[in-house]
């Protein structure tokens, strides 16, 4: 059996149900703050979500400081997401309420440096995404989730290496049999770990908005998402298929104006 089929056999035997959310909670969560967020292509709004207090509030304050005045969405991914936000090095708490929120197209999200120098998954104070994918057949989806079991356990894999960084270097060069063998029982020790704790599968309402609407599945569960658009997807849309560069800056300068709250 190859290793694909091993992790699809996992995968399968760790399925769980998910029960989604009641739609009077979900309502609750999605709070009452509107910010307006125009653009020079036009106006998006954005409502935050009260279960996620730490980054709505934090996005408020840098509205009201005007962090987000006369700035360019610095980053477009196609068919994924537009980014903006400036430079800090401050961060806040992850707050990921998944699978209550997930990357449906128009979720807003907190950028973050990556696991393998922050493990805590805190968000960029800062910068932010809105999130424009494309749609996902089941298929598609299927494949992800064996995907992203793969990388999983290969993030983890990685950092059992770094913890045994020293021990590994000094076998390599002194005995390569034991070194061999460390690396056999980390590989090991990495996926009965995965095996234990594999990605959650995509619900039935995940997947039936990633069929109708779209979104970035991908990013599930892996970044705080605070809040969503409720008005100016098109906006948004269109941004997202503006042309880039080979490091995914926009070939054309598209700017936020100027943001504000518009409802509290």
């Amino acid at each position: 059996m190859t290793r694909r089929m091993i992790y699809r056999a996992v995968l399968l035997m760790s399925a769980v149900v998910f029960v989604a959310a009641c739609s009077d909670s979900k309502r609750d969560a999605i709070g009452k703050t509107e910010v307006c967020i125009e653009t020079s292509e036009g106006d998006i709004i954005v409502r935050l979500y009260d279960d996620t207090p730490q980054h709505r509030d934090n996005f408020i304050r840098n509205v009201e400081a005007h962090e987000y005045d006369n700035i360019p969405f610095h980053r477009i991914v196609p068919e994924m997401v537009i980014q903006a936000g400036g430079n800090t090095k401050e961060t806040v708490p992850a707050e990921i309420v998944y699978p209550r929120h997930f990357h449906k197209q128009g979720a807003l999200a907190a950028a973050r440096e990556p696991d393998s120098v922050n493990e805590k998954r805190a968000s960029n104070a800062l910068q932010w995404y809105i999130v424009t994918g494309k749609k996902q057949t089941s298929a598609e989806l299927a494949e992800l989730q064996v995907l992203l079991y793969e990388e999983k356990m290969a993030v983890c894999f990685d950092r059992l290496q770094r913890k045994h960084a020293e021990e590994l270097q000094r076998l390599k060069t002194t005995d390569y049999a034991a070194y061999q063998q460390l690396l056999n029982r980390l590989q090991v020790e990495a996926e009965e770990s995965i095996a234990a704790n594999p990605p959650k599968p995509f619900s039935a309402v995940q997947k039936q908005v990633y069929a109708n609407t779209g979104g970035a599945p991908h990013l599930d569960g892996e970044y705080t998402v605070f809040g969503e658009v409720v008005d100016g997807l098109p906006i948004a849309q269109r941004i997202g298929r503006t042309p880039v560069d080979s490091k995914e800056r926009p070939r054309r300068d598209i700017r936020i104006l100027r943001t504000y709250i518009r409802k509290k």
